[in-house]
């Protein structure tokens, strides 16, 4: 086939198949002109999540954490975005499944006890008493009971953390700081059970 029969063939088909390539190239153009005018895809990045619901104290473990992409414009001021930087940290406040994690939801160390003792945390309103604290020191708590009564809830206990900011990370509103100290099994059970029926303070020794 010479060229110029292979031009009268082209010419043919176009001609009879005019509305078809209409049809195409308004649809191709349709195509271009909504990817032109959609909004480019947010910059997002890796951030650790809360894998489960997960209460404050508790000390993170791998299968506590997952990674998910989030856009660049969501992301909470600190949030991690290795889950290394995670595990074996202990929480400030308790997290929903799917919450991100940020260094402002764990305390400033690692698990510090040993032997037999328990870390538990409580909340005490004067926070400009607990920004006194340094880890280490050992305090006595005390708890106020409904008729303004005052009891001992643990003697010569060591503080084991303490919070990296005294707010409760994802806007949970607590106020005043976190302590967590060491005790012992039973004294760790008392000051648990305090902590959600009264109001808790320190005395420093």
């Amino acid at each position: 086939m010479n060229p110029t029969e292979l031009l009268t063939r082209l010419t043919r088909f176009a001609k009879w198949h005019r509305r078809g390539l209409g049809v195409l190239a308004a649809t191709i153009c349709l195509f271009a002109s909504l990817s032109a005018l959609a909004p480019a895809r947010p910059e997002s990045s890796p951030v650790v999540v809360a894998a489960r619901a997960l209460s404050a104290g508790s000390t993170l473990a791998e299968a506590d954490l997952q990674v998910i992409q989030l856009p660049m414009e969501l992301m909470p001021d600190q949030a991690l975005h290795d889950p290394a930087e995670a595990i074996g940290r202990i929480l400030t406040g308790s997290l929903t499944r799917g919450s991100v994690v940020t260094s402002a939801n764990m305390l400033n160390g690692r698990e510090t006890s040993s032997g037999d003792e328990r870390l538990v945390p409580f909340r005490v309103p004067d926070a400009a008493t607990v920004a006194l604290l340094q880890v280490g020191d050992r305090i006595t708590v005390v708890g106020s009971t409904m008729d303004g009564g005052v009891v001992d809830l643990a003697t010569d206990v060591r503080v084991a953390a303490l919070p990296v900011s005294q707010s409760s990370g994802l806007g949970g509103g607590e106020s005043g700081g976190l302590v967590v100290v060491a005790a012992n099994a039973e004294t760790a059970a008392r000051l648990a059970a305090a902590s959600s029926q009264m109001r808790m303070a320190i005395v420093m020794q």
